[in-house]
């Protein structure tokens, strides 16, 4: 308890209000009433914040009694119902995105940072044995920190260093009220059963084993820190618009680039980062040691793609063919433009200067076909253009959409920005008609 005592007075929250995350059962309670004897010391504004789940008919009782808590001790009281869930189901993943909604919504109100939430010594045990089950990060596996900012604010949770006993046991010697809820003793949750049988055998074992998962989470905690801190630095230098530099990235040991590809994805996937895991991240690894153009197919209908030297994740996306009619100008449907220009100086592979006896109009512009080939300019034959696209280091997902202009007979008379056909006049020979790519930035 001591280690509880200072741990809450090194917090500096003098004059502040704080919001207590409070379900009413014993732990939230044990919390709300152990800050409410610091309350006059530490000079705390106490703001308690109550879920009401609406899934037991004890709730409502329950919230009148946290009420009246409240009112006796001069806290502040907030509470938000619960009224509806999906499918009219409970949901332990909807409640727990509902809750936290909330807290910032009460943080937001009172114009705080501080949220204390009830998490002991038993739940940081039961959360690092449950990680190591089903795979994790080190930070992941290290269970939870004393204090998080994971939601743009500060998370504390200093109770940390005591047990689920020693809470119970307090309040039941204090006879301090808490609401019992029966379905934390149901096994179909899977927190309930490493708490029911495989934490009490480790107690077992040794009955100070919550001391060595503090330990265990200190340690860890100080490790993913220092390998965050240098992956960072190597970040910086790697990743550019989103794209991996693999002949940099491949000079790493291998903890620094887990954790660059831990953060490269956690910015691609946002909230759906979890159903990425550590075997994705290994066989990413692989794939960029050998240096080939290749891909991996990856969760949420998206893949890696690894194409000169350069990884990105993309989405996957079915991309139409298309073939459209133009006389005068046309927006491409990859982006940018193409429209005649008569006036135009340019001379490089973004205009084509024709003879319109050459050609049989009207111009068309469609995505590329099997078979495709050109009469490039100044070369005898003709030449794919799927190999003129790798020539050019054009990615897969660009070949499938890249504009290729043609006259009304299908002859390839230009890849815009790329190859001239033999249609092409020098600017001294007779040609009546300029054509001009203009490409929008970040388009294909």
């Amino acid at each position: 308890m001591n280690q509880v005592y200072l741990f809450l007075s090194n917090l500096n929250l003098n004059d502040k209000y704080v919001v207590v995350a409070t379900s009413g059962g014993p732990d939230s309670m044990f919390l709300l009433n152990l800050l409410v004897n610091l309350k006059e010391s530490l000079n705390l504004k106490i703001v308690v914040a109550h879920v009401h789940h609406n899934h037991r008919k004890e709730s409502d009782e329950e919230a009148i009694k946290l009420k009246e808590f409240c009112l006796q001790n001069n806290l502040i009281f907030e509470m938000k119902k619960i009224e509806k869930y999906p499918n009219n189901k409970f949901s332990e993943e909807f409640a727990r995105e509902f809750r936290y909604n909330y807290f910032d919504e009460i943080l937001k109100k009172y114009k705080t940072d501080i949220l204390f939430t009830a998490h002991h010594a038993d739940d940081l045990a039961e959360t690092i044995l449950m990680r190591i089950t089903r795979g994790s990060s080190i930070k992941g596996y290290a269970g939870f920190s004393k204090i998080s900012k994971d939601r743009g604010y500060k998370i504390i949770r200093p109770l940390i260093y005591i047990t689920k006993k020693e809470i119970e046991d307090y309040m039941n010697k204090n006879k301090i009220w808490y609401a019992v809820d029966i379905s934390n003793e149901s096994d179909i949750h899977t927190r309930n059963r490493y708490r029911k049988y495989i934490l009490p055998k480790l107690k077992e074992e040794n009955s100070k084993v919550s001391d060595k998962f503090i330990e265990f989470n200190e340690k860890l905690l100080l490790v993913d820190e220092y390998i965050k801190k240098q992956a960072r630095i190597n970040y910086i230098d790697i990743v550019n618009n989103n794209t991996i530099d693999i002949i940099k990235f491949n000079e790493l040991d291998k903890i620094i680039k887990i954790y660059i590809l831990e953060e490269y994805t956690r910015n691609f996937y946002k909230k759906k980062i979890t159903e990425l895991n550590y075997k994705h991240i290994n066989l990413i690894i692989d794939m960029l040691e050998t240096k080939k153009n290749s891909s991996i197919n990856l969760p949420n209908n998206t893949k890696g793609v690894l194409e000169y030297n350069k990884f990105k994740i993309v989405e996957i996306k079915q991309n139409s063919p298309y073939n459209y009619t133009f006389y005068d100008k046309i927006k491409l449907p990859c982006g940018g433009k193409i429209e005649i220009d008569n006036s135009s100086q340019l001379t490089s592979n973004y205009v084509i200067h024709l003879n319109s006896k050459d050609i049989k109009l009207p111009f068309h512009v469609r995505s590329r076909k099997d078979g495709d080939k050109i009469t490039v300019k100044n070369m005898s034959g003709t030449k794919k253009v799927n190999d003129i696209f790798i020539d050019s280091k054009i990615s897969k997902e660009q070949r499938d959409t890249y504009p290729i202009v043609t006259d009304d007979d299908d002859n390839i008379i230009w890849i815009p920005g790329i190859k001239k056909s033999n249609f092409d006049r020098k600017k001294d020979k007779k040609y009546d008609i300029i054509l001009k790519y203009i490409k929008e930035e970040n388009n294909g």
